[in-house]
């Protein structure tokens, strides 16, 4: 019962948009995907970097030693998971803290890497986000905890909102692209990505995207999962200054196929570039194996762009999972 639950999603009832023919979701212009029948072919000739053979050890540490309401505190706690401090209140990304992205917890991609910060180690979570309902970004574990301990809010793409109750998990705020919310005092906007959804057998079921958080003095973007493209200018279009912005950098190889859905570190510091942050912090990286480059590949590509580009000061922890880079 509880494997049918994690992995059907019921249908979508709503008004045909741009991005929605009545029954599925789709990226404007078409869902453009990579060559299946290409990545089979590769996958039995795969030459996948090597990842160490067992999980690196964090170090678990309070997120932070004071806090300045007017400030933005945040700390990377794995994969697409970031703890953001605004405002008095406190906001996850995508939290995800099971062994295994998976609907199953003996097989499916398991972390390398610990958590920075145990969950029980979390207090006050008022605001989580969801980008998008794949198993390394939405799990369901994760977000029973943060319920029935927290009682927080949780904000999500359409057609999650009816997925998530399956699981009594409440205070669901379900939105459609360029609608926002405001909760303390912060405004929550989900914007568009290039990605797509699918919760093991329920392609394009459920909206993915990213988020703007916005206060009277701070502006923060979260990516999501995407690929690169124009959605970055449109969205600078909309947010003259950005101060923090939340970029993927990993999942990358092979690159004929994971460059419509994912973006490499080249497409991450073109990103950052367009979106002009005074800030951005790379995440996505070193926790699952879910594509073929090693496990320091993509911030250690980023670091070899970023020497290249004498505007940018990079500051990297490989041990601890910390890496940000500053404008």
């Amino acid at each position: 019962m509880w494997l049918w639950r994690n992995t059907s999603i019921p249908p979508y009832k709503g008004p045909i948009t741009d991005h929605f023919d009545g029954k599925k979701f789709f990226q404007p212009g078409g869902n453009e995907m990579g060559d299946f029948r290409a990545l089979m072919r590769h996958q039995l000739k795969r030459n996948r970097q090597p990842w160490p053979s067992r999980i690196v050890q964090a170090e678990h540490q309070d997120p932070w030693d004071k806090i300045t309401p007017e400030a933005i505190q945040y700390k990377h706690i794995n994969h697409a998971t970031v703890l953001l401090q605004h405002q008095g209140i406190h906001i996850i990304t995508d939290p995800v803290f099971s062994i295994r992205a998976s609907p199953l917890s003996f097989m499916g991609p398991a972390r390398y890497r610990e958590p920075s910060l145990f969950k029980e180690q979390l207090a006050n979570i008022d605001v989580v986000l969801i980008s998008h309902d794949h198993y390394d970004h939405l799990d369901i574990h994760s977000l029973k905890y943060f319920y029935e301990h927290h009682n927080s809010h949780f904000l999500v793409g359409l057609g999650l909102k009816k997925y998530l109750e399956k699981f009594n998990i409440g205070n669901i705020i379900e939105m459609d692209w360029q609608q926002s919310y405001s909760i303390h005092g912060v405004q929550f906007s989900f914007l568009p990505a290039k990605h797509w959804s699918n919760r093991f057998a329920s392609p394009y079921s459920t909206l993915w995207g990213s988020w703007m958080l916005q206060s009277e003095s701070k502006t923060i973007y979260y990516a999501g999962d995407s690929a690169f493209d124009q959605h970055f200018e449109s969205i600078k279009e909309q947010y003259q200054h950005i101060d923090l912005a939340l970029i993927p950098i990993g999942a990358y190889e092979p690159r004929f196929f994971m460059k419509y859905v994912h973006m490499n570190p080249s497409d991450a510091f073109k990103a950052h570039q367009i979106l002009d942050p005074t800030k951005s912090l790379a995440i996505h990286w070193g926790t699952f194996r879910l594509t073929d480059e090693g496990m320091f590949d993509p911030i250690e590509t980023l670091q070899s762009i970023l020497e290249e580009n004498d505007d940018f000061r990079f500051e990297y922890d490989r041990d601890h999972n910390k890496t940000f880079l500053l404008t």
